[in-house]
């Protein structure tokens, strides 16, 4: 058995000089990982990898009890 915790996935990019700050929540730290990179690809083509910076910050808060592992055939 896993807990998991819910995650922030911090988002800033600058658009014509003016910096946007945002936050998504999501279930898990591997959520955000995993779409981390697909966000970071979408805005590094909008807006270029120097204007850009994605992290994922973790929390305390258990975002489900438990995950079962998944039984073997």
């Amino acid at each position: 058995m896993i807990k998991t915790y819910f995650t922030f996935m911090m988002i800033s990019y600058f658009v014509q000089g003016e910096e946007l700050k945002t936050s998504i929540l999501l279930p898990s730290y591997d959520s955000c990982s995993y779409s981390k990179s697909k966000f970071y690809d979408t805005l590094n083509e909008a807006y270029g990898s120097d204007n850009v910076h994605l992290y994922c910050k973790g929390t305390n808060v258990v975002s489900k009890d438990y995950v079962k592992p998944m039984p073997r055939p």
